[in-house]
């Protein structure tokens, strides 16, 4: 019998050790458990967080786009404007050399260049209705007129013989070179894109 008792008393001893062994084992798993939870609600919260930043990043990245746009559409209009502004003023300065007033505006352009007109044969070019009130004023024998160059919209230019020297006092010259203040003062006087 001592045999049997020895075999029990094993099979006990493995049974305890076996039932430590799973009790440790279980209170292990439950940390386990418990700490992945732990973890993974952890990971949860850092992915909502790391998601919700995204998204007000996206959300500020698409917002300062869409400002950008709006503002650039803003320029794009005001520049829109200022150019319909300009082009009615070049149309009101085409129609100027139709008006009563033109043959005063074309002896004025005139003198204004006249010191400027060198020695020698020169080329008046004007069209008919400033012509008509330069060739007595003109009446040099060194002057040839000729009529204005096509795209001049009034006014005159002188040149030499040879073309090389050339002064233009147009109705389009003055328009091209008054073109920057003008597009400045149309600019300031129209609405502000922030406004």
């Amino acid at each position: 019998m001592g045999h049997e008792e020895l075999v029990r008393h094993l099979i006990r001893t493995a049974e305890a050790k076996r039932d430590g062994i799973l009790a440790r084992a279980r209170e292990e798993a439950g940390r386990l458990a418990e700490e992945a939870l732990r973890k993974s609600e952890v990971m949860e919260r850092e992915a909502r967080d790391a998601a919700g930043r995204e998204a007000e990043r996206e959300r500020l990245v698409r917002m300062n786009r869409a400002r950008m746009e709006a503002g650039a559409l803003r320029l794009r209009a005001r520049a829109s404007l200022a150019d319909a502004v300009l082009t009615r003023l070049e149309e009101r300065l085409s129609r100027l050399a139709g008006e009563a007033r033109y043959p005063l505006v074309a002896e004025r352009l005139y003198r204004e260049i006249l010191p400027e007109i060198p020695e020698g044969n020169v080329v008046l070019r004007a069209d008919e209705r400033a012509r008509e009130v330069l060739e007595p004023m003109a009446s040099d024998p060194r002057i040839r007129f000729e009529p204005l160059r096509e795209g001049e919209i009034g006014g005159v230019e002188v040149s030499d013989e040879g073309g090389a020297f050339l002064l233009r006092n147009t109705l389009r010259s003055r328009f091209v070179k008054a073109r920057p203040e003008l597009m400045a003062e149309v600019s300031r006087r129209l609405p502000r894109p922030d406004e």
